[in-house]
């Protein structure tokens, strides 16, 4: 085990700030992208992820003798805030912010003439607000943007999707919702699914929000209303009780009365339980929005149970699920079962949220020695693994989230005191 740490630990130490590009084409401001196949891209929840990565990246490394702290640092923000302003150039009037763009602008001008065109189109995924928030932490400062953009985009949010009844959010269709194939949300109706994901990261924007605010001498009691608002109807909508467990919920729920049928009890109920098991369902506890007895049932009779897990961390579906699936594809990405570290840090991040170092321990022994597999087998990192094999299933070179694993080994070796992002 050791040695795996030793390996993991030099090879991103020789590759993590690759990931950082000059502005170049429409990105008038330096970036992060995520390596691989998607060099020269610009994406939304990857760039955030990126970001904490290369933020604990400077952290850990800042002890040896070698490494240029400060520099390293200052150009790892420099990037982390482009990433931001790039995005920002990128919003509509309306608020709408395409989630990706290429150099060329390609993703981009689709997104935004197929939104201009009236067509449903999901927007910047939920990071947007938390990725201001740490990179004004991690750079003491809070005054280098401006709070009107992420005001209008959390407005796109609430204006297009939103449902009143159920008081959740709901994604447009299902394209690049981030878990590409999610089951609950992939082949269903436009405007129909409350995703756990999207509701738990927007809970937390929502946070991320009053936090920045209130760091800027704002006002920031109607972030705080609506944060907590949104929390409650998570906890009384996708919380199942008799299942112990929080899942998406469909709440496209009508009632059609006819002359003759129809006049009794009516669909009081505002969203119907998609009880699909996927590694999202643990959000509530990493995003703080599931109570301490919630999180102890979701961890013992869930995680343990013995289908999620795994040798190399967690199956993003659980095995006893009908869909589960490990093939490779690229289009959509498969988060059927395939290891994914993303998956890993989160789950990683609700096993300390809920208490259990030592399920957190053994989930970082498990993802180093994935990646160090990978590295001595393949020479480097890949986006997703077979859950049984540990074999890369796409996109070899890939950097992104996967540089993440260096807060789980700082946090391994040096303790909680030394936890960040």
């Amino acid at each position: 085990m050791h040695d795996d740490f030793k390996v993991v630990k030099s090879f991103i130490r020789g590759n993590a700030l690759k990931m950082l590009k000059e502005g170049n084409g429409v990105f008038k401001h330096p970036f992060i992208d995520p390596g691989a196949g998607y060099e020269n891209n610009l994406w939304d929840w990857d760039s955030y992820w990126s970001a904490c990565a290369l933020f604990g990246y400077c952290e850990y490394f800042k002890k040896y003798r070698d490494f240029d702290y400060q520099h390293t640092k200052e150009r790892v923000v420099c990037h982390a805030k482009g990433n931001i302003l790039n995005f920002f150039d990128l919003q509509q009037k309306d608020g709408f912010i395409a989630m990706v763009t290429t150099a060329d602008g390609l993703f981009s001008s689709l997104l935004k003439d197929e939104h201009a065109a009236g067509k449903k189109v999901n927007q910047h995924k939920p990071f947007l607000c938390k990725g201001v928030y740490n990179a004004s932490v991690y750079s003491e400062d809070f005054f280098w943007f401006e709070t009107e953009p992420l005001a209008r985009y959390l407005r796109f949010y609430e204006q297009n999707q939103y449902d009143e009844k159920s008081g959740l959010f709901f994604w447009r269709n299902d394209q690049m919702i981030g878990i590409d194939n999610n089951p609950t949300v992939f082949g269903m109706p436009e405007d129909s699914v409350a995703d756990i994901y999207l509701n738990c990261f927007l809970y937390t924007e929502f946070v991320a929000m009053a936090n920045i605010c209130k760091a800027r001498g704002e006002d920031d009691s109607q972030y705080l209303k609506k944060a907590e608002r949104l929390k409650e109807s998570i906890r009384r909508e996708l919380y199942d009780r008799r299942d112990g467990l929080y899942y998406s919920a469909f709440i496209d729920v009508k009632t059609r009365k006819t002359e003759i049928f129809h006049h009794g009890v009516g669909a009081f109920w505002h969203s119907v339980p998609l009880k699909v098991r996927l590694w999202a369902c643990f959000l509530p506890v990493m995003c703080g929005i599931a109570d301490e007895a919630q999180a102890k049932t979701m961890i013992e009779r869930h995680y343990l149970d013995g289908n999620f897990c795994c040798d190399y961390g967690i199956r993003t579906l659980a095995r006893d699920e009908k869909m589960y699936n490990t093939e490779k594809s690229s289009n959509p990405s498969n988060w059927l079962g395939a290891v994914w570290i993303i998956a890993n840090y989160c789950t990683y991040r609700t096993l300390l949220a809920a208490g259990r170092e030592d399920l957190a321990r053994e989930m970082t022994e498990k993802t180093v020695a994935l990646l160090a597999k990978d590295i001595r087998e393949h020479g480097a990192m890949s986006e997703s693994y077979v859950p049984e094999t540990g074999e890369p299933m796409m996109y070899g070179g890939f950097l992104n989230w996967d540089v993440l694993v260096i807060n789980m080994i700082k946090d391994y070796e040096y303790g909680g005191s030394e936890r960040i992002f």
